[in-house]
């Protein structure tokens, strides 16, 4: 549970790395109240064993990023634009159980790695952000008090929106230093949405679709040989 809590904070601490580096549907209700001691949090769900989903983010800057994500078992793979002042950029990370891999389309260059942590991979933030962010089957009172557990300021419902077809729970935490963080959590439990603004004005905002638990995930997504072929590898000691 504790590390749920860290999603709080995780996309602020998101955005600020990566400066330094559709809503639609229905209205919204009045707030709901603050959580109350006597409330339990909802336990943390947990996601199967193969999963993938699409995640976009962007800045009050103008910068602005996406990714696709494969997870089989340890296997994973993650597919990175981002735009950077102007600048657009892909690269590919790929574990396949035993290597890790960092290959650039652009540059026609692969780096194989003995170990996964040796990637620098930055979908593996938003990676954990979507782990963390599944609440199972907990209710909007559980998740509240979760929220408001990890929160220095208040903790409140904002009602219900709809999300790239999702029917979603708003939550916001007003934090002590005047900083806000929103969260839409759908129905079936996991986070669409996060939306966070400092106290100084900086907006960010991230988003999760096409959302797919147990979907069929052929090995060659996680296979170098297929994803980059005739590309020279390079191993890093």
């Amino acid at each position: 549970m504790l590390k749920k809590y860290a999603l709080l904070g995780l996309i602020i601490a998101i955005a600020v790395s990566i400066t330094a580096i559709g809503c639609g549907g229905g209205g919204t209700s009045e707030p709901t109240p603050t959580a109350t001691a006597t409330e339990q949090p909802g336990e943390t769900g947990t996601l199967p064993d193969s999963y993938k989903f699409f995640m976009e983010w962007s800045d009050s800057d103008g910068h602005s990023g996406e990714m696709q994500y494969w997870v089989k078992g340890e296997k994973w793979n993650t597919a990175w634009s981002t735009t950077y002042e102007g600048t657009e950029t892909e690269y590919m990370w790929i574990y396949d159980g035993q290597f890790a891999y960092l290959y650039m389309p652009e540059l026609n260059m692969v780096y194989k790695y003995a170990t996964e942590w040796e990637v620098d991979n930055p979908g593996a933030a938003f990676a954990q952000e979507f782990e963390d962010g599944y609440w199972g089957d907990s209710s909007d009172s559980e998740i509240l008090s979760g929220f408001q557990a990890a929160c220095s300021g208040t903790a409140s419902i904002e009602g219900q929106e709809n999300i790239s077809g999702q029917s979603c729970t708003k939550f916001t935490c007003d934090f002590a230093d005047g900083s806000v963080s929103s969260y839409w959590i759908s129905d079936s439990g996991w986070l669409v949405k996060g939306e966070a603004t400092s106290a100084e004005g900086y907006k960010y905002t991230m988003q999760y679709s096409n959302i797919d638990l147990n979907p069929t995930i052929d090995d060659s997504m996680f296979d170098i040989e297929s994803l980059a072929p005739g590309v020279p590898i390079t191993t890093v000691s």
